[in-house]
């Protein structure tokens, strides 16, 4: 009797997907890492829910504010677990329900680290194009100016043919 006690606790616990984390981003709406800063109790259509303000520091998928409000369930096996210290950053791989607003639930969960190894984007590609191109522009004119110049290095030439 004790033993399907003990294995009946189990049967009522958040039932998370046993993906990769890469299918579990490609399946989720948008993915970002950053920091619950408040919390308040609320409830849709009748079923407690906990509506969380996350503070963004890194988007990792999906066109998603600086600050989001996301919703959870409440008093579930399913809900999210917030951080003690606000500090703390945290991944959430989030989808919207249908009235657009943005969703997350124990599985959501992920280490920040990770998601962002998996997800990020590396940073500053915008910024690397634009110096490769004024690189590419000053060789170009430099070559420009020596050529309009007709200066050439002075080479030694073959060296001397014996007789």
């Amino acid at each position: 009797m004790l033993a399907a006690l003990a294995l009946a606790g189990d049967a009522g616990a958040c039932a998370c997907a046993d993906l990769p984390l890469e299918q579990r981003l490609d399946d989720a709406d948008a993915a970002v890492v950053g920091r619950i800063v408040a919390e308040r109790p609320g409830e849709i259509r009748g079923a407690p829910q906990l509506f969380l303000t996350v503070e963004v520091d890194q988007r990792v998928k999906g066109g998603v504010e600086r600050t989001l409000t996301v919703h959870s369930p409440s008093g579930t096996d399913c809900d999210v677990t917030v951080p003690r210290a606000k500090e703390e950053a945290v991944g959430l791989l989030l989808t919207k329900d249908s009235g657009g607003a943005w969703v997350a639930t124990a599985c959501s969960v992920v280490e920040p680290g990770a998601l962002v190894a998996v997800g990020g984007e590396p940073r500053g590609g915008p910024i690397k194009v634009a110096i490769g191109l004024g690189i590419l522009a000053l060789v170009l004119l430099l070559a420009f100016v020596r050529l309009r110049r007709g200066s050439r290095p002075q080479l030694p030439g073959p060296p001397p043919r014996e007789p």
